[in-house]
């Protein structure tokens, strides 16, 4: 089996903005999760519009979620969205704040 090389811009003609992300936020305001919580995100994509994606989550502020986007839509693999974007099971609500790291 062989695996094709590409270049870092090999999607560049598809690439498009999520016009629900947020800024990075201040590293102070972040947490950061040990372990990857389970996720549905909504992504409003810049041409092709709506979709919730199952995805996780890797860190959070008060007001923003950070993902896990892999889509060669998407120049990198990770993308803060509103909390209110952001939904997951009430149990993984609990491991989020059981894996928390301090800042």
């Amino acid at each position: 089996m062989t695996q094709e090389l590409l270049a870092w811009d090999a999607h560049a003609a598809v690439w498009q903005c999520v016009l629900n992300e947020q800024r990075i936020p201040h590293r102070r305001a972040q947490r950061s999760c040990d372990l990857p919580v389970p996720v549905t995100a909504r992504l409003v994509w810049e041409h092709d519009g709506e979709e919730h994606l199952e995805t996780v989550a890797w860190a959070w502020t008060s007001r923003s979620v950070l993902v896990e986007v892999h889509d060669r839509r998407r120049q990198t693999i990770g993308v803060w969205l509103p909390a209110r974007d952001v939904r997951r099971p009430a149990s993984a609500g609990q491991r989020l704040a059981q894996t928390a790291s301090s800042p």
